[in-house]
């Protein structure tokens, strides 16, 4: 997911087709570049059956790998 800070939105609107989806890659920044934008916490919180598969950290952003834990 690359979608410019606008995160919750995508999660909220597929929230149907994120509990069918095994995996999601996406960045995150901890540090807003974009207005919206949600640190790795955040988006975590809103993706509770996901965890962290692998993490490619890169200073205060990064690209993630998360499994959906409850397929």
């Amino acid at each position: 997911m690359d979608v410019q800070g606008a995160e919750a939105d995508v999660i909220a609107g597929g929230n149907q087709s994120l509990r069918r989806t095994r995996y999601i890659y996406t960045e995150y920044s901890d540090q807003e570049l974009y207005e919206g934008q949600l640190p790795l916490r955040a988006i975590l919180e809103l993706l509770p059956s996901f965890q962290i598969v692998v993490e490619y950290p890169r200073g205060v952003e990064g690209d993630v790998l998360l499994r959906n834990t409850s397929l």
